[in-house]
Formats: structure tokens, C-alpha cells, sequence
């Protein structure tokens, strides 16, 4: 999945959230949106629920990743190097997209960009490795929980090795 694909891909996928105020139906060439009673909790596109929480109609019922959360899996990350990768909260990668978005519209946060994508960048080295590992076994699945991104890789990777492995194994036969 190149770069331009997964941010089409988080930017067109699906979030709740909670109407604060009642939002009218929005139709538009190709879009339509039911309108939204107050209160209620509703899913739409990540684009369109960036501009309905700027115009104050709307409130993210999923936040993106805390601080917490961040600290917890950079740590598990780097508390075992070698192992196989650990579970990561639901929607990770999604979320991640979330968080770094919102972070650059929140000038008291945006300080915290840097730090941010660099444990970003630090987990997805960590998963990377753990998942190329995996995949260069001769096991057919994966064992733990990967997400979604994750399992796209795993296969990718796991069928070039295998068939280069058959293809070699060929040579002394």
C-alpha cells in the first residue's frame, strides 16, 4: 500500500462520532449523508467528520491514540525486541492517521508532533522486523493478532519467500 493509497484509504474510512447539534441531511453528487438528531451517534467518512467537528455540529465518539497509549505500546515495542509482535490497541494504524491530523490542528499539542512520529517510526521498524521474521518461517498463518495493515504484509512477504525458497530448493534436487 503506497503512501498516497493508505491515506485515501484512512481518509474515506469510516469514524463515529456524536452529533452536539442536530445536523441536517447533506447530499451532495455522489455523497449523501442522513440527517443526524442531537445526542445521537452517528459514522461518516474521516474527512467529513474533520469538518463537521470544526464547524462544532459534531464530537469524535473513538479519540484518537493518548498519550498513554503512544507511551504503552513504544515501550512494549521495545521491551522485547526479538519476540513475536504483541497485540496493538484496536485500529492502530487508523487511529495513528487520527491522531497525527488532529495534532496539527491543536497549536497546544503541535509541539508534541515530533516525539509523536518519532515513536511512530520506532513501532513500525519494531513491527516491521517481528512481521518479516514471521513471514520467512515456513508457517502457513500467523500465530498472533496483527492488524489488518499488518496482515496485508505479512502475506506479501510471506509468498515472495516462499516462492523463492521452493524456487532454490529446486537447484539440489
Amino acid at each position: 500500500m503506497s503512501s498516497t493509497v493508505a491515506h485515501l484509504y484512512y481518509e474515506t474510512r469510516q469514524i463515529a462520532l456524536r452529533a452536539k447539534k442536530k445536523i441536517p441531511a447533506i447530499s451532495t453528487p455522489g455523497i449523501s449523508m442522513p440527517g443526524v438528531d442531537e445526542g445521537r451517534e452517528f459514522s461518516t467518512w474521516f474527512w467529513v467528520s474533520r469538518e463537521l467537528v470544526d464547524l462544532g455540529l459534531a464530537e469524535y465518539s473513538a479519540d484518537p491514540l493518548s498519550q498513554t497509549e503512544w507511551t504503552q505500546v513504544h515501550f512494549k515495542e521495545r521491551l522485547n525486541p526479538a519476540g513475536p509482535p504483541g497485540p496493538l490497541p484496536d485500529d492502530f494504524y487508523a487511529r495513528a492517521y487520527q491522531s497525527f491530523n488532529l495534532i496539527k490542528l491543536d497549536k497546544d499539542k503541535a509541539s508534541n508532533l515530533g516525539r509523536m512520529r518519532a515513536r511512530f517510526k520506532e513501532i513500525l521498524e519494531s513491527r516491521i522486523g517481528r512481521i518479516a521474521r514471521m513471514a520467512s518461517a515456513e508457517a502457513d498463518s500467523p500465530t498472533p493478532p496483527l492488524q489488518k495493515e499488518e496482515e496485508q504484509l505479512y502475506e506479501m512477504v510471506h509468498h515472495q519467500i516462499m516462492a523463492w525458497r521452493e524456487d532454490l530448493r529446486g537447484l539440489g534436487e
